[in-house]
């Protein structure tokens, strides 16, 4: 179980991050903030990633 509270926390980072350099709290936004900004650096990285080893 610890496993996979690493790999959400992992993959939450990023949003959380903003969220507390923002002084924003989950309640406040309903995950809005965050959802936008894990989404924005995932599908990036993922996109990277697929464009370099299929293409």
């Amino acid at each position: 179980m610890k496993l996979l509270e690493l790999i959400l926390q992992t993959f939450l980072l990023p949003g959380n991050a903003v969220l507390n350099m923002l002084n924003i709290n989950i309640e406040e936004d309903g995950g809005m903030v965050r959802s936008f900004v894990n989404m924005v650096v995932w599908g990036t990285l993922f996109l990277g990633v697929a464009l370099k080893f299929y293409t």
